[in-house]
C-alpha cells in the first residue's frame, strides 16, 4: 500500500520495478537449498496501468533506447510515478553457482 499512501500525500517518489515476471532471486536462492523448489512465477502484470489505477503516473519501458528518456520523465513527475523496466535474469545461475550455501542462508 506505499503507493497509496504516495498517492494521498501527493509524495514526489519514483517506484522502480524491475519486470521478470517471477521473484527470480528468490527462486534461485531456494533452489540452491531445496532441488525441487516451490514455483515464484507470476503471469504479466500491466504496472502501468496498476499505477495510474492508483492515481499515480505510470511508465513502461519498451525498449533501451527508451530507457533513459522514460526516467526522465518519470522524475519530472509532480506526484508519484511508477516505471516498469524488463530485465532478464538468465545470467543469475552461475553467478549463484559461484556462491557457497552459507552465503545466502
Amino acid at each position: 500500500m506505499e503507493l497509496e499512501t504516495a498517492v494521498r500525500l501527493n509524495a514526489n517518489v519514483l517506484h522502480i520495478i524491475w519486470v521478470d515476471n517471477a521473484y527470480n532471486m528468490v527462486a534461485i536462492q531456494e533452489e540452491k537449498k531445496i532441488p525441487a523448489a516451490f514455483r515464484v512465477e507470476f503471469g504479466p502484470v500491466d504496472f502501468k496501468a496498476y499505477a495510474d489505477a492508483f492515481g499515480a503516473k505510470g511508465f513502461a519501458v519498451e525498449s533501451a533506447d527508451a530507457l533513459e528518456p522514460t526516467l526522465r520523465a518519470a522524475m519530472d513527475v509532480e506526484g508519484p510515478a511508477v516505471v516498469a523496466i524488463p530485465v532478464d535474469y538468465s545470467d543469475n545461475p552461475l553467478l549463484m553457482g559461484q556462491l557457497h550455501l552459507s552465503q545466502i542462508l
